[in-house]
């Protein structure tokens, strides 16, 4: 026990003030209710959304397709709004929104100022260490726009917001609930909502239930392309993210959501990230994502608190690390994180080097305001060259997938202790329970080699921890840095405290900063390994 004492010791000394989500208090919806929307072709309110060039537009995209070109052409007919935002503030429950072919930059939402001066009193107060931004309050912790704020003053932070709260406040979708807005264009790049780096968000559905986006391209937020929030069922589908200065996907507290075939690179933290997920204790899954491509990320997908989440048949690849859940930040419902499944994914070539140097001064001395948007400047710290990290988790399943040529670790896990979050009450608290099962390990799925540096690092902590079934080329048993060996499933009930250099070598990688810390001392989590051979 001493010895774990002396590793939290470490991790407590070295976590960082703030980690976590820049949001108010948020709030898990009512799981017992509620259902992922399905797709519909008709409704009693359809609004139409166009632009002056988008006849010209249907007529390229769908020139080998007369009778569709047709079809979307008489649905230009109806169009009676140039921009998105317009189109939502007079939607019904339950209306269709049709984007046609167009870039739609949202200029009359860019021109509300942030902060809003008709919403100075509709601030929500939290401790310092929730948030990473934020106005100083008179406690000493920090302000943020709390729900009246979005509802009264949409677009300061957002360039199109779907607000589904009245003002009763009482967190479930009165107004602007079962919305779905569509692309209409033959692809997703047919259609483009860009930020131009001018909102926090380019799309912020907040208690908006039964949301439904499907089919366009979003990029440029300085924040989130997409955010879900406190939202019970919604769907996105067919959507491209990119160039997002955090976070190109994101759902916090929200349930019976699905992610379903999107694509995601060029953010700062994570393409796809289901934070703060649904509770369910193991015996549902409230989130899914499925069929979808996260690449050219600092992280393909991330969830702290990323609870109730079944992730299957999808590619996280060339990514400075590819897939990461974790326990880490306060702030964050749902802590420990815990219950959630990963199968049937290809995990590979997640080597970007996003930490260098030149990175380093590039994004530390150029204002974000003048930087390229499309050059990734990390926002959280990641080890570059890792398929998947668990960073203090529970319960989690990681079975039956593809992990290749990750140059540091295949697989990572490692026991983030409560006090490191500012929940010292909690003692130790992860990581048990974790499976790893049936994956292919350092050998792509038509069976040729392509090494990770380590298929599997664990710093020996937990209990119920276990390993079976994983294998690597033409069947060797997989390699790690547990000289005992693994421990096979169902693994052991006994406690272990793990060995505290292994979580020392990891704790001085927290008090990473970009501004200034981006290479602190101990730490080799930001220089990218060599390729293994």
């Amino acid at each position: 026990m001493r010895s774990t004492l002396l590793a939290v010791a470490v991790l407590t000394l070295a976590a960082p003030a703030a980690l976590a989500h820049p949001e108010r208090r948020a709030y898990f919806p009512d799981g017992s209710v509620g259902a992922v929307p399905k797709y519909r072709s008709t409704a009693e309110q359809v609004l139409v959304v166009c632009r002056k060039d988008s006849a010209k537009r249907i007529r390229r995209s769908f020139a080998e397709r007369p009778k569709l070109r047709r079809k979307r052409l008489r649905q230009l007919d109806r169009c009676r709004f140039r921009h998105i935002q317009a189109a939502v503030d007079r939607a019904r429950n339950g209306a269709i929104i049709r984007i046609m072919p167009g870039v739609y930059r949202e200029r009359p939402s860019r021109r509300a100022p942030e902060p809003d001066p008709r919403c100075a009193d509709d601030y929500e107060e939290i401790g310092s260490s929730l948030l990473e931004s934020g106005v100083t309050g008179e406690g000493g912790g920090a302000e943020v726009a709390s729900y009246e704020y979005q509802r009264k003053c949409p677009n300061a932070q957002n360039l199109i917001a779907i607000v589904g709260d009245g003002p009763d406040a009482d967190r479930v979708c009165d107004a602007k609930c079962d919305l779905q807005i569509e692309g209409m264009g033959r692809r997703r790049s047919d259609v483009l909502i860009s930020g131009q780096r001018t909102k926090l968000n380019v799309i912020r559905a907040d208690r908006a239930d039964g949301i439904y986006l499907r089919n366009f391209t979003v990029e440029f937020s300085d924040f989130n392309n997409v955010y879900i929030l406190e939202t019970n069922g919604f769907r996105m589908a067919k959507i491209r993210s990119r160039y997002s200065r955090e976070y190109g996907f994101l759902s916090f507290t929200s349930d019976h959501g699905l992610y379903d075939r999107l694509e995601a690179f060029g953010s700062g933290d994570s393409g796809i990230y289901p934070g703060s997920g649904p509770e369910g204790n193991c015996e549902r899954y409230g989130i899914e994502i499925r069929d979808s491509n996260s690449h050219h990320n600092t992280i393909g997908y991330s969830g702290t608190a990323g609870n109730g989440v079944w992730a299957h048949d999808n590619r996280f690849h060339h990514n400075a690390t590819g897939m990461t859940t974790d326990s880490f930040a306060s702030g964050h419902p749902g802590m420990p994180q815990d219950c959630a499944r990963w199968e049937r994914n290809l995990i590979y070539s997640n080597n970007e080097d996003y930490f260098n140097d030149e990175r380093d001064a590039y994004c530390r001395d150029t204002p974000i305001e003048e930087r390229d948007p499309t050059i990734v400047c990390p926002t959280f710290q990641v080890p570059v060259g890792t398929g998947i990290g668990i960073f203090g988790g529970n319960r989690d399943i990681v079975r039956d997938n593809h992990i290749w040529d990750n140059w540091r670790d295949g697989v990572k896990l490692l026991f983030v202790p409560a006090a490191f979050r500012g929940e010292p009450e909690k003692g130790i608290d992860t990581s048990f329970g974790n499976r790893f099962a049936d994956n292919g390990m350092g050998v792509r799925p038509d069976g040729v080699r392509d090494p990770n540096g380590n298929d599997f690092w664990w710093d020996e902590e937990g209990a119920g921890n276990c390993w079976s079934g994983n294998a690597g080329p033409a069947g060797a048993a997989p390699t790690s840095n547990v000289l005992t060996g693994l421990p096979t499933c169902p693994g052991s009930t006994v406690f272990s405290p793990g060995v505290p250099t292994k979580t020392a070598s990891q704790a001085t990688c927290a008090t990473w900063d970009p501004y200034e810390n981006p290479d602190p001392p101990g730490c080799d989590w930001f220089t990218r390994p060599e390729e293994p051979r």
